[in-house]
């Protein structure tokens, strides 16, 4: 059970840390240009392949989307007194608890863990996530809502895309499949080496609100994911699958958003990268408790 354990967790880690390495090396890494092939690109054309090759029907892939928006729910009832209690803004730090980590760390995860199955269905959860966090996330630090963002989304355009070639039954060239597999492929190891690229960037700033709202994170989350498993009767990959994604860390986007409108970036920054630090130690535990709980 350690091997394997390992055997999952070693890579992730050891991506985060070449990452973090060409950053004190000053190896020059453009995190800009990088994450937008990762957002625009990668990341689509690794959710339509994927769900295009699937085996699992759209009935069970939707169980994962569901059971991210009851953790949403939750973790928001979870947050709205916490925040109030803190005295804090509610629209920034409810983003930042609402919306964690649901790509860069995660998705690799699942696959470690699950294999292409495990992937597959991640991808429900983390479009629910990363469509919320690019409007409604926005909104809520920036105070301006882009409904364009909302329908144009290149992950909700290449859902779509996957919907209705599993629904019709439409055949895809193999030249086409292999292409986004190709692109897909790269959404992966760029996300965790852009991740640990910017963790030694990041300042931590209030370094005592940081800790509590990491660990608020940390709590909310994994609470509201185990509800939601016990909710909607999942068990075996599905409940895995839905309890990593529900335990990940603040977004980095929190904090990019934050930069950018100005809004208590310090603040925001000691939440990311506090809690990022502390999920990455705690990955192996995550992995155990997850495989162990949940077996196949």
């Amino acid at each position: 059970m350690l091997l394997d354990i390992l055997d999952i967790t070693v890579p992730v880690l050891l991506i985060l840390g070449l990452g973090s390495a060409l950053y004190v090396l000053k190896i020059h890494f453009d995190s800009k240009t990088i994450g937008i092939l990762i957002i625009k690109i990668a990341t689509p054309c690794l959710t339509f392949t994927t769900l295009v090759k699937t085996d699992f029907t759209l009935s069970e892939l939707s169980q994962s989307g569901l059971a991210a928006l009851l953790v949403m729910g939750l973790v928001a009832a979870f947050s709205f007194s916490f925040i109030r209690l803190q005295g804090d803004r509610l629209g920034p730090y409810m983003s930042c608890l609402l919306h964690p980590n649901s790509g860069n760390l995660p998705l690799p995860l699942c696959l470690l863990a699950f294999g292409e199955a495990g992937l597959a269905l991640a991808f429900p959860y983390f479009v629910v996530i990363s469509v919320s966090q690019n409007t409604f996330g926005y909104a809520m630090i920036a105070g301006k809502l882009n409904w364009k963002e909302l329908f144009f989304h290149p992950i909700v355009i290449s859902v779509s895309a996957a919907l209705v070639v599993k629904i019709s039954d439409l055949p895809i060239p193999e030249m086409i499949l292999i292409t986004t597999s190709y692109l897909g492929y790269t959404a992966i190891p760029l996300p965790l080496l852009l991740l640990g690229y910017a963790l030694p960037q990041i300042s931590a700033g209030n370094l005592k609100k940081g800790i509590i709202y990491a660990f608020a994170r940390l709590l909310f989350g994994s609470l509201s994911g185990l509800c939601a498993i016990y909710t909607l009767g999942l068990s075996g990959m599905i409940a895995g699958v839905v309890m990593i994604m529900a335990c990940m860390p603040v977004a980095l986007l929190n904090f990019i958003i934050a930069v950018e409108r100005d809004v208590e970036p310090e603040t925001i920054g000691g939440m990311v990268i506090i809690s990022s630090l502390t999920m990455i130690t705690l990955i192996p535990v995550l992995v155990w408790l997850v495989l162990w709980a949940f077996p196949v």
